[in-house]
């Protein structure tokens, strides 16, 4: 982020005064769209200058489109795509007389696409105001007026003691010792971040800890913007408690007193759960919970433009050193972890490392959270040990009726994993070997008779959609990689190649560097389909 704005704003921020982002947003709540009154409103009430808050307004999708008093917004996550491909988004434009984007002249009624609303169990999805529903005739329900909530995904443990299915009780708080044993028993359990890079946790929190800086920070990302990911959806609305005693573990062990989670706005139970159980959480300890919601950015995963948008600013990546541990939050030492990767630390405090480690012998530590979209026969949230093979976690979750073409694991950043490789160990190094990656977890898949070519151009415009737009790497080459694909001939082979490496070596973050993995599993395992000339 901007140094300079950020000492703007701990300057001129009053303490529990809103920040830019949230005053915008009360007014795209109230009127449907921004103003420049707004904007000036934003800047007098949070120090910054008129020219920073123009810069947000223009940045997040939440604040974009204009609202009509019924607002609708369709899903175009990947598992919706593999679903029903842009079947389900022609439907509602044709059944609402609006395109994605477009607001009715009286104001009654605004289109607008979402990705993703966290429904993958029951593709395709929709929401209506703050409804979602999804699934069979969730269609003819927006077009009729007459939305429903969607079911929740079942949630499966295969362990006897759930780890993260078990709903947090802050007894493993309760067994903490000290600040320094905790954070001894973190190391040695070697948890790895579980949001995608696969970061020991451990060591963030030591630099943190290491800090002379007295004052620190821990914060949750709950910016879970894969799309076919919904593990920290699930933890956060059904199980909040088990995150905030990860919190205030972490914030035990470091020496911090306060932390942030951020909340995604395309899940609008998040936000009232945890308020609720932040509430109750002051029975039990005495850390300063701040749940804060988004507002519509992919981007905001990465943990520097996590800590803008929590700040109120654009969510733009910034460049590393120096590290959030060394400073974060206005400027503060702050660990930033994963909703999943805090909701392991309660087991670790009651039981010890070595029981975390016993839970996947001979393999990455501890058991990890994956969930699958609504092919399977029976989709839904499953607690695994790391080890077993990606054909035994599709068959826990049924098997895929139509049969299984590929795979993309962990997220939009993940290779396409093909039918011939459902062998491969689900575990960091086998599936890095594959061009593929564990990353958030979430398992899509693309069954039988799926056009692979569609496939890459839903992932490069994606990818081009949601790029900040900080490095023109990302910004030009993503539009450029989704060209070639949407143009409807052939794609040049070695221009595609070329500009998959400019995206890999010049990109500021994972996204843009990232995005190729993909598109190369692609090239490789599907290349007739491409269309490769």
């Amino acid at each position: 982020m901007s140094r300079n704005l950020v000492e703007i704003v701990r300057r001129h921020h009053e303490a529990g005064a809103p920040t830019a982002l949230e005053v915008l947003k009360e007014a795209m709540d109230q009127r449907g769209e921004i103003t420049d009154a707004d904007r000036q409103l934003a800047a007098e009430r949070s120090g910054l200058p008129e020219a920073a808050v123009y810069g947000v307004s223009t940045f997040y999708d939440d604040l974009l489109t204009p609202r009509g008093k019924r607002h609708v917004r369709v899903c175009t996550g990947t598992a919706c795509f593999a679903a029903a491909g842009e079947a389900h988004v022609r439907e509602v434009e044709q059944g609402l007389g609006l395109a994605l984007g477009e607001r009715a002249e009286d104001r009654s009624l605004s289109v607008a696409e979402t990705v993703c609303l966290g429904y993958c169990h029951a593709a395709p999805a929709v929401r209506d105001g703050d409804v979602i529903d999804a699934g069979p005739g969730a269609i003819e329900r927006v077009l009729a007026g007459s939305c429903r909530p969607a079911p929740e995904p079942v949630q499966v443990s295969t362990f006897a003691e759930p780890v993260l299915l078990r709903q947090g009780d802050w007894s493993g708080y309760a067994a903490r010792t000290t600040p320094e044993e905790l954070l001894a028993a973190v190391k040695a359990a070697e948890v790895r971040g579980r949001g995608g890079a696969g970061f020991p946790a451990g060591l963030k929190w030591e630099f943190a800890a290491k800090s002379p800086n007295p004052d620190k920070v821990i914060v949750a990302n709950g910016d879970e913007g894969d799309p076919g990911s919904y593990i920290d959806k699930v933890l956060m609305e059904d199980n909040p408690h088990l995150l905030l005693e990860g919190m205030a573990l972490a914030g035990f062990a470091v020496g911090a007193t306060q932390g942030f989670i951020l909340v995604r706005s395309e899940y609008p139970r998040a936000k009232p759960a945890l308020d609720r159980a932040v509430e109750e959480a002051k029975a039990y300890t005495d850390f300063q919970f701040h749940v804060i919601e988004g507002a519509g950015s992919y981007v905001v995963g990465e943990e520097t433009a996590l800590l803008s948008c929590l700040q109120g600013l654009r969510g733009t990546v910034s460049a590393r050193p120096p590290f959030p541990a060394e400073r974060g939050v206005h400027g503060l030492p702050t660990v930033v972890n994963n909703i999943e990767t805090l909701c392991n630390i309660p087991y670790i405090a009651k039981h010890g490392a070595e029981a975390y480690r016993a839970l996947s012998p001979n393999a990455t530590p501890g058991s990890k959270l994956v969930c699958f979209n609504e092919r399977f026969a029976k989709p839904g949230v499953y607690e695994v040990p790391f080890g077993m093979t990606v054909r035994e976690l599709c068959e826990l979750a049924g098997g895929v009726p139509g049969g299984i073409k590929a795979l993309q694991i962990g997220g939009p950043l993940a290779g396409i994993l093909p039918a011939s490789l459902l062998d491969t160990v689900f575990d960091f190094a086998p599936m890095a070997a594959v061009g593929c990656m564990v990353g958030h977890g979430s398992i899509v898949a693309f069954e039988e008779g799926t056009d692979m070519h569609a496939v890459a151009e839903h992932l490069l415009h994606f990818g081009a959609s949601e790029s900040c737009g900080k490095c023109f790497p990302c910004r030009i080459g993503l539009n450029r990689a989704h060209a070639m694909f949407a143009n409807g001939g052939p794609v040049d082979k070695s221009s595609l190649e070329a500009l998959l490496e400019t995206l890999e070596l010049g990109s500021l973050c994972a996204h843009g560097s990232g995005m190729p993995a993909p598109i190369r599993s692609l090239i490789t395992h599907f290349p007739e389909e491409l269309g490769l000339a």
